[in-house]
């Protein structure tokens, strides 16, 4: 499989669907100026009088989120679990994140994979050497998992390792599951005045100890 760059076509589209919902963001963030932008209850009150765009407006402030990095996406998944419940919250956060993860991959992958192999750097020289598919898939996987790692930073990165696209959206997808639906419970949990924090607290749990189950079983099979 030939890497390299991503093809013009391709990175029109993702430009175009970045700047939609960056205009989006723009045009809620006039519309709703009394409250500070990103926070959960302005994210709810923007979308909520949306009707059946509401979910489209979140999947455009979620994709947002994952390419402009200073942007929160946590309070975009709250929202989305207040406005839709847990699970349809879960799906339209899962959406926006896979469709930005795949933005900042591919623009990554398009204005940086040919630099950084070109370059002398050391620590570019390091991205630059080729690894095993399934080890990067593990290492997205297990990032997607623990929340205080940069969701963006991982996406940008990733796109300048040899991992192809394919397999790269696979592991975001089954990484951002877990904490997708534990912030659109939470949200869901807001609105009606019932969360579970068991069951948020468990999936937390999970969330966070996976990945280091993961670490210790590939340590115990180095040995």
């Amino acid at each position: 499989m030939v890497l390299g760059t991503t093809h013009p076509r391709k990175m029109a589209v993702l430009a175009a669907v970045t700047v939609a919902a960056a205009c989006a963001a723009a045009w809620l963030a006039f519309n709703h100026a009394q409250l500070p932008a990103f926070d959960a209850a302005w994210v709810h009150r923007a979308v909520g009088g949306l009707g059946i765009f509401g979910p489209l407006a979140l999947i455009a402030l979620m994709v947002l989120a994952v390419v402009v990095s200073p942007i929160p996406s946590g309070p975009i998944a709250v929202a989305a679990g207040m406005l839709y419940g847990a699970t349809g919250g879960a799906v339209v956060s899962i959406v926006g994140a896979e469709t930005g993860a795949l933005i900042a991959f591919s623009m990554a992958r398009h204005f940086g994979y040919d630099a950084v192999r070109r370059s002398q750097n050391p620590v570019m020289k390091f991205i630059a050497v080729p690894r095993s598919q399934g080890a990067l898939m593990g290492i997205v996987f297990a990032s997607r998992l623990v929340p205080f790692i940069s969701f963006d930073a991982i996406s940008y990165a990733t796109g300048l390792t040899n991992l192809s696209s394919c397999r790269f959206a696979i592991a975001t997808a089954l990484g951002i599951v877990p904490i997708c639906w534990t912030l659109a419970a939470m949200g869901a949990g807001m609105a009606t005045g019932g969360i579970d924090w068991l069951v948020v607290v468990v999936a937390g749990g999970a969330i966070t100890l996976v990945p280091a189950i993961v670490a210790a079983l590939r340590v115990r099979r180095g040995r």
